[in-house]
């Protein structure tokens, strides 16, 4: 991990999660600091928190806040500890807000119900903290040194995830989180958690539309190349779609049928994570398809079948 600074005022640490920084330049010697996440936990909270300190440490800095863009605990497991070393304030999304008081709902929801044991780990349960902010997507601030910040709406990958948008007067820079995921990482995991696929498209065009210099994604290396990075987002997501219609093709499926079907198209080997992770997706697919009127489903045998519609 290294601060790495991006354009004036602007600046990133690279890791699991990709962590921003913003600076407020008060004087010479002082600026405030808003982070855009903050880790898994609190062992990537103090890495962090050191790389930041080191970094600055020629001037008198306060961490202002840590602005969440979505509240999986990978970008907000060191919310906790960073708050209790600065008093920073948290801030996120309305709809993003309640797994940071109640941390077991991201697992909760993934699993759909009581999680196993095995799935309470740090990556999937943060400590708790209480949000002093809530965001509103689209919103605008502008900072005492000129940096404009706009919260971009960018659902998909969760309920009410944002992009940190920020401008000076040489770039323009997207701190994207997960709704695109970098080139090296959507080429290894071709199937990303999401939430709802429809949002998710939109999301990528709503990048698109940013004519941003720079788009440093939730996990994987920031790039300049945003329309080919969101073109290879767009390709994964077809071509699960039609993985899932390939499965159907010849006859109907339940859902853990078709959770095989894709995992062995891809040569994926499920362990317990990755069965829960692409198996919710993998639902998030088929509603997605049911309302695009490609499949439908019906119970039978206390079974629910999937089947692909005529078109």
């Amino acid at each position: 991990m290294a601060v790495i600074n991006i354009s004036d005022c602007i600046y990133y640490i690279s890791g699991p999660t990709n962590i921003g920084i913003i600076e407020e330049r008060l004087s010479d010697t002082k600026s405030n600091l808003y982070m855009i996440d903050s880790g898994c936990n609190t062992e990537d909270g103090k890495r962090i928190f050191t790389e930041i300190t080191e970094y600055f440490s020629k001037k008198d800095i306060t961490i202002k806040a840590i602005i969440n863009t979505h509240s999986h605990a990978d970008h907000c497991g060191a919310n906790n500890y960073i708050q209790q070393k600065t008093n920073c304030e948290i801030w996120i999304t309305e709809n993003e807000q309640g797994s940071l008081i109640n941390p077991f709902l991201q697992p909760i929801i993934s699993w759909g119900g009581n999680p196993l044991p095995e799935i309470n780990s740090s990556y999937y349960v943060a400590e708790k903290t209480v949000p002093n902010k809530i965001i509103n997507p689209n919103e605008k601030l502008t900072l005492l040194n000129g940096i404009k910040i706009s919260f971009i709406n960018l659902p998909g990958h969760y309920f009410e995830m944002v992009g940190i948008l920020c401008e000076n007067d040489n770039k323009k820079v997207l701190f994207a989180s997960d709704g695109i995921f970098g080139r090296k990482n959507i080429g290894k995991y071709w199937i990303p958690f999401l939430y709802d696929v429809k949002e998710f498209k939109n999301s990528l065009d709503t990048i698109s539309s940013l004519n941003a210099d720079f788009c440093i994604p939730g996990h994987g290396e920031p790039t300049s190349q945003i329309e080919e990075t969101v073109e290879l987002n767009k390709i994964a997501i077809i071509s699960n779609e039609q993985c899932i219609l390939e499965a159907l093709k010849y006859k109907e499926q339940t859902q853990e049928d078709i959770l095989k079907y894709v995992a062995d198209k891809n040569e994926i080997n499920l362990h317990i994570a990755q069965y829960m992770l692409i198996g919710c997706t993998i639902k998030a697919y088929l509603t997605f398809l049911y309302n695009e009127g490609k499949i439908s489903y019906h119970i039978k045998e206390n079974k629910m079948y999937w089947f692909k519609t005529e078109s």
